[in-house]
């Protein structure tokens, strides 16, 4: 496959998830918290997206704004299981994880991974962590005695994509600066797959964000409904 695929592909990855936020404005009034906090979460994405876009044509090292965005990307994602899991974990687990993850994102610029290297270790770490989170997610869903249309609750399809796409991509980014050094035919290929469980996790969002979910009567079950 011919480099201009890939840049294709790439660009069609980076830019798809206008469809879900275009969806997120016209259904705006109808949202309920959590596709809010999703909404939030792809207006940043397309925001950095963007940006990381424009300096990778002026041949500007766009890593820095990753490393940025990693620790944005990993609070809005906590803030969505903050309120997706507020029956399984307290408020204060959630707070120490997003200052742990900061810190750590810190500490790995200062003596481990600088703003022109891909940070590969926040992003390992920030997969891992999401995976826990689907993860205890599903097990609190499966301990739910009543029964919940899962088609129609948007945490669910966020939960399902977020797995899919951390699990799929946990060994890409932790191998990144080791194995692929510079533009090869073996790091696009890895990338164009990325590219493409990049589209599908936006696939996700679109229906999480298209859903109509039915209103829970306790507004103390969130992690259903919510």
């Amino acid at each position: 496959m011919s480099i201009d695929f890939f840049e294709i592909l790439g660009n069609i990855s980076s830019f798809i998830i206008l469809v879900p936020l275009l969806l997120s404005v016209l259904k705006f009034k109808s949202l309920n918290k959590i596709q809010l906090r999703l909404g939030y979460l792809l207006l940043v994405t397309l925001i950095v997206e963007f940006i990381s876009n424009v300096l990778w044509y002026q041949k500007i090292n766009n890593l820095p704004v990753y490393h940025f965005f990693t620790v944005i990307q990993f609070l809005l994602i906590v803030n969505i299981y903050k309120r997706a899991l507020s029956q399984t974990f307290s408020k204060y687990f959630f707070t120490s994880l997003g200052i742990g993850f900061m810190v750590f994102a810190v500490v790995n610029i200062m003596f481990f991974q600088d703003l022109f290297t891909f940070n590969s270790n926040a992003t390992t770490l920030m997969g891992a962590i999401v995976i826990f989170l689907s993860l205890s997610y599903f097990y609190a869903l499966l301990k739910e005695v009543k029964y919940s249309a899962l088609e129609t609750n948007p945490m669910f399809w966020i939960n399902s994509g977020f797995l899919i796409y951390f699990s799929s991509n946990l060994i890409l980014f932790y191998i990144n600066n080791s194995m692929f050094k510079g533009s090869t035919e073996a790091s696009y290929l890895v990338w164009g797959l990325h590219a493409v469980i990049n589209i599908v996790l936006t696939i996700f969002y679109t229906v999480a964000i298209w859903v109509k979910p039915k209103k829970e009567t306790s507004e103390n079950n969130d992690f259903l409904i919510e």
